[in-house]
């Protein structure tokens, strides 16, 4: 076999399948411990503040880490897994080396729009777009032809690099998100028991056949002037499924909570929760007065 045949598009597709599959694998690998993580606190309800969507932590930059890799896939002397399998191989369209770590790195980003890859793979399946715009074309991999390089590590540090940065540029949305609803920091030892459960036997006497209310109520909040508020409303029937039922338990609940505490005069979280035989349905929203984050 050598290197100037042709690869036929049947190999080409199945290598980029190939290479799908295993680069999701990967991915999923490193999300597993975010996703432990998520799976373990979906069932467990209480007054502590929650991330926005969960965009925040170590346990995400592991996940985007392995979903950096995606990119990098070719960067082993033009190989990826796949390629490996299917005898092919990534090299320079105009020496016809093999492609350096940064060019299929290059190559790889244009997979953010693989059915358009997949059209032009079919129409030549040695160079698609990426390649194109790296500077690359497909091979089959023959070591008699092409000298394969030691690995070189420090060379392989830089795509990886870009790519976990482009990503953390993606995530910034996300995190901007997360700052617009900032952790409340009320002080602890405020805690007033006395309105907690005032509020509680409010809802036990208004709403007792519709729901049980778990309040804590804290009478300082850092640097504002204002309580901090959580109220746990555990649903006796999922209202929740149904989006007029929703609407209406949390109009009639925040009715009752501002008839005891003026919106002004508050901040904090309501969560509705309905529970049954081994499943839970679970919905939160701000309630009271929205509070700046704090300044540095």
């Amino acid at each position: 076999m050598t290197t100037d045949k042709n690869v036929n598009a049947g190999t080409r597709l199945g290598s980029m399948i190939l290479d799908h599959f295993f680069m999701t694998m990967i991915c999923v690998l490193f999300f597993i411990p975010m996703m432990v993580k998520g799976f373990s606190e979906a069932f467990t309800i209480s007054h502590e503040q929650k991330d926005i969507g969960g965009f925040s932590g170590p346990l995400l930059y592991i996940g985007l880490f392995g979903f950096a890799l995606y990119f990098c896939k070719d960067c082993i002397n033009g190989r990826s897994l796949a390629k490996r399998i299917t005898k092919l191989q990534v090299v320079d369209n105009t020496t016809g080396q093999v492609a350096s770590p940064l060019k299929c790195f290059v190559r790889n980003i244009f997979c953010v729009i693989w059915p358009v890859e997949v059209i032009v793979t079919l129409i030549n399946p040695n160079r698609r777009i990426g390649d194109r715009v790296a500077g690359t074309k497909v091979i089959y991999y023959d070591p008699t032809v092409i000298e394969q390089p030691k690995v070189d590590f420090k060379k392989l540090f830089i795509p990886i690099a870009v790519s976990f940065g482009l990503l953390l540029l993606l995530m910034l949305p996300f995190q901007a998100l997360k700052s617009s609803f900032p952790k409340v920091n009320y002080v602890e030892n405020s805690y007033n028991d006395t309105e907690s459960k005032a509020l509680e036997k409010l809802y036990s006497d208004s709403l007792g056949q519709y729901l049980t209310a778990s309040v804590k109520v804290y009478d300082k909040v850092e640097n504002q002037n204002v309580k901090y508020i959580s109220v746990i409303y555990r649903l006796k029937e999922n209202y929740l499924e149904d989006e007029s039922n929703s609407k209406e338990i949390r109009r009639v609940t925040i009715q009752y909570l501002y008839s005891m505490f003026p919106e002004n005069t508050f901040t904090g979280q309501a969560q509705y929760v309905y529970q049954a035989s081994g499943t839970i349905q679970t919905s939160s929203n701000q309630i009271g007065t929205r509070i700046s984050a704090p300044t540095k």
